[in-house]
């Protein structure tokens, strides 16, 4: 997994960077995750003060704006959907939480999607070829 991180209006700090490592890699054990991108913020004129910005690419069929026709076969393959999440708290590590369980909610929807998808494409199957079936035994 390639990560990049960045600190606007902050300083590096290694238990950030730490924390950081520690939520991606959660994350890590529900999906596979090709690259992340991480923006820690401090905006002290704002309230909530800190702001997190999480962007994840996933495998699987996605469509990529910046994909041409040409491209976008080869980009699919590559990359699924970006996941994003954003959230701002009064401290650092609670916004990167909230951040991360916004983004947790994403997965475990996504994977309820496909099991979805994949129930209604058996159930599909069995009613076809039943109907096969019997329009076979009604021509012999």
């Amino acid at each position: 997994m390639e990560t990049t991180l960045r600190y606007l209006s902050l300083n590096a700090q290694a238990t950030w960077h730490r924390q950081v490592d520690e939520q991606l890699k959660h994350l890590h054990s529900l999906t596979a995750i090709t690259a992340a991108e991480v923006v820690l913020e401090h905006q002290p004129e704002a309230k909530p003060a800190f702001r997190v910005q999480v962007r994840l690419e996933v495998p699987g069929p996605g469509m990529h704006p910046k994909a041409t026709r040409h491209t976008r076969h080869a980009a699919l393959l590559i990359h699924g959907p970006a996941l994003r999440a954003e959230a701002r708290d009064n401290t650092l590590e609670a916004a990167l939480l909230k951040a991360t369980q916004d983004l947790e909610h994403q997965l475990q929807a996504r994977q309820l999607r496909r099991k979805e998808r994949g129930k209604s494409k058996l159930q599909l199957g069995s009613i076809s070829g039943r109907w096969t079936h019997v329009q076979a035994g009604r021509r012999a």
